[in-house]
């Protein structure tokens, strides 16, 4: 019975982020596009107004495709400085996730709100640049799907979320990018013992509060 047990344990230390299940996760923008997610077999965490810091919090676990839908809450007064900072905040904060592949969908166009707009303009400019810097901080960043490409046409209630059109539409477009994604076969693996989640792969309390029910309708807090 013990070199079952035992047998068991080390099969699981060798779970590969491939073999995982999938993820999207994220702010409110992320809440309004589960429903889709969730019928294509991911699992979702979302919180209405996450930023970094709520970013930070969330237990790192094995994953097969991981989607961010990410940082418009973190976009209000960022300026020059930050903004070229962030994308090494992200892969940071990226590069403890186990996941096979990983695309971050960034914020968009916000014709209705002057500072969120000239903020995405920065952030994305931003990204724009480190993809041309052979800079080791910024090796996980996730492969990107520019919100100002992909929605400034989008139709949204508030200025900020789309309709429920437009996430379908949101939603496929990332679908199609990830599929173009190699698997990234040397992620870390999920590392657990004798069938129990490490600390690393528990969900945090977080987390559990976040997997959302609520309705992203709250004006400039995504």
């Amino acid at each position: 019975m013990r070199r079952l047990m035992l047998a068991g344990g080390m099969a699981l230390l060798a779970t590969p982020a491939w073999a995982c299940p999938d993820l999207l996760l994220g702010d409110s923008l992320a809440v309004g596009m589960a429903p889709f997610a969730r019928a294509a077999g991911y699992e979702v965490v979302a919180q209405t107004g996450a930023g970094l810091p709520w970013l930070r919090q969330q237990a790192p676990r094995c994953v097969g495709r991981l989607v961010l839908v990410f940082g418009t809450n973190d976009l209000r007064g960022l300026g020059a400085e930050a903004a070229e900072a962030y994308p090494r905040q992200i892969a940071a904060v990226m590069e403890r996730w186990p996941a096979a592949r990983t695309i971050w969908a960034t914020p968009g166009c916000f014709p209705r709100d002057a500072a969120l707009e000239a903020a995405s303009r920065l952030l994305d400019r931003a990204l724009l640049d480190s993809q041309t810097q052979a800079d080791a901080a910024l090796a996980h960043l996730p492969a990107l799907h520019r919100g100002r490409i992909s929605r400034c046409t989008t139709p949204t209630a508030d200025g900020v979320h789309p309709t429920a059109e437009g996430y379908r539409a949101w939603w496929e477009g990332l679908q199609g990018m990830l599929a173009q994604r190699p698997v990234d076969r040397s992620a870390a693996t999920a590392s657990v013992t004798a069938g129990t989640p490490s600390a690393a792969m528990a969900p945090s309390q977080a987390s559990a509060r976040a997997i959302s029910a609520s309705v992203p309708g709250t004006r400039g807090r995504p």
